[in-house]
């Protein structure tokens, strides 16, 4: 199909005018998402397993770098309180936020690198990804609910060390 000059002219207008407002809409929901993550480490550095949990929904899904799975934000919180009074007591936490996908306006993935030091032990079967350093990829579905960003699922996955 060829369009003419008016044509064309006329569609470039309109896609000046919305892509844009698009990219605008978007990143305002973008800065909450990394708030969210940004406060979810911290509560880690501080070995809180209630804030941790908290941006959780309450029918979450958790998978942790042993493929355990745990169904909904009390048996997320329960599992890291013990990890936070157990062998990751002393452990701090920094993420790199690699990437923030925005499905639509109510859902995201998104995906970071975890990098955890400190740790007395680590689970059975996980091997440090460089010597005292734990590097993970957790991956997070998050949705907007009542106007707020809830994690819905989130799955870690250590990165094993380079042979």
């Amino acid at each position: 199909m060829i369009y003419s000059r008016p044509t064309w002219i006329g569609m470039s207008a309109v896609l000046l005018v919305l892509i844009p407002s698009l990219v605008i809409a978007q990143v305002p929901d973008e800065i909450a998402i990394r708030k969210l993550l940004t406060e979810q480490t911290k509560a880690w550095n501080q070995h809180d397993a209630q804030s941790w949990v908290r941006d959780f929904s309450q029918d979450s899904d958790f998978i942790n770098i042993i493929g355990t799975h745990f169904a909904g934000q009390n048996a997320t919180r329960e599992r890291h309180a013990a990890l936070f009074s157990g062998i990751f007591k002393k452990t701090h936490l920094e993420v790199e936020i690699w990437k923030v996908r925005l499905i639509g306006s109510q859902a995201a993935i998104v995906e970071t690198v975890q990098t955890l030091r400190g740790y007395d032990a680590l689970p059975p079967g996980i091997e440090p990804t460089e010597p005292g350093v734990l590097r993970t990829r957790m991956k997070y579905v998050l949705q907007k609910q009542a106007g707020r960003w809830k994690i819905i699922s989130a799955q870690n996955t250590a990165i094993h060390p380079t042979p």
